[in-house]
């Protein structure tokens, strides 16, 4: 659970610096989002934070199952969360974006949890990999383009133009893609119901380790053919981002086992949604009042340069969240739903 939950501060960290940098920081510091196909640090960061919701919910079904009612309520209340950041003035009602990170974090605990709840391990691994290739075979047989990729045309037919992200072609939350983000939940799920089946010996967690690689080698590989490609969620994304977070969670396991607790990201990960949406409040105010500009170009950038500048910039505001953190966890105060 300690490692879960530095993993899952880890992905929490990733999200508010991605989130307060300045584009020539992003360029230089490998922290912005691939433009298109490919992939860089910063897109490691929302797969890994679906994993840690599938590897939570093996350890919470292990000990009694989650009521569907509650599962449910669970769901609605992350999507209205999501949707009521979204419509947070001066957002115009008649355009406010339907999908976001929230929400899709919603739709997919759901998909997900309905998988485990009704179906055995076997036919779970072969619905996801079903979902993934079936995926492939109709994504790549379209257009891999902003406009005229197959899940933005789903996006821009369900939710309409005005709902989609910034009124684009398509929606890096959509509809269609959260079918294989869902996959990204199942593969955290089965990681840690496979660890719990034994002890977490050091052969174990390079057992894991190794798979985890051998899944990232097989996500690139299969790159070639069906590119990697964050916006579109593809399948050789799901496979090799989960590949990384096994290795990444392996790594955290190895160490919490030797005493060597990481304290400082468990903090950011215990109220993650706390740190989430208040960071993503105060990041929207910051561009609305003109503060953020304000700060990137007379006291960071005059100071460090505009790339280093516009990184500590971000690491100031993701210290400032740690402290809001580590706060409601001396307090033992955890907000979840």
């Amino acid at each position: 659970m300690r490692a879960l939950d530095g993993l899952r501060g880890l992905a929490v960290l990733g999200m508010i610096l991605v989130n307060n940098q300045g584009s020539g920081a992003h360029d230089f510091w490998g922290m912005g989002h691939a433009d298109w196909n490919g992939w860089s640090p910063a897109d490691l960061v929302f797969p890994t934070f679906l994993f840690v919701v599938g590897a939570s919910m093996a350890l919470s079904m292990a000990r009694r199952p989650i009521p569907l009612t509650k599962a449910v309520r669970r769901a609605v209340l992350l999507f209205a969360i999501g949707l009521a950041l979204n419509a947070l003035p001066p957002t115009v009602v008649a355009e406010v974006r339907i999908m976001g990170v929230l929400q899709r974090i919603g739709l997919c605990f759901l998909l997900a949890y309905l998988a485990v709840r009704f179906l055995p391990v076997r036919r779970q691994v072969a619905v996801a990999g079903a979902a993934l290739i079936g995926y492939w075979i109709l994504v790549a047989h379209w257009p891999m383009t902003p406009e005229l990729s197959l899940p933005g045309m789903v996006d821009r037919f369900l939710l309409g133009a005005r709902h989609v992200y910034k009124n684009g072609g398509y929606d890096p939350e959509g509809l269609a893609s959260t079918i294989p983000a869902t996959v990204s939940v199942l593969a955290g799920y089965w990681t840690v119901r496979w660890l719990r089946s034994g002890p977490t010996t050091g052969p174990r967690l390079r057992r894991l380790a190794l798979a985890g690689l051998g899944l990232a080698v097989t996500g690139e590989l299969w790159g070639l053919v069906f590119p990697i490609n964050k916006r579109l969620w593809t399948s050789s994304y799901v496979v090799l981002t989960a590949g990384i977070a096994m290795v990444v969670l392996a790594a955290l396991c190895w160490a919490c086992d030797r005493g060597r607790p990481a304290r400082r990201m468990e903090v950011f990960g215990m109220n993650a949604l706390v740190v989430f949406a208040g960071s993503e409040i105060l990041t929207e105010q910051l561009k609305r009042t003109g503060l953020r500009v304000f700060l990137y170009d007379h006291v960071y950038a005059p100071l460090l340069g505009f790339s280093l500048g516009s990184l500590m910039y971000g690491v100031v505001l993701t210290l400032l969240w740690w402290l809001v953190a580590r706060a409601l966890w001396q307090r033992l105060i955890l907000i979840k739903v």
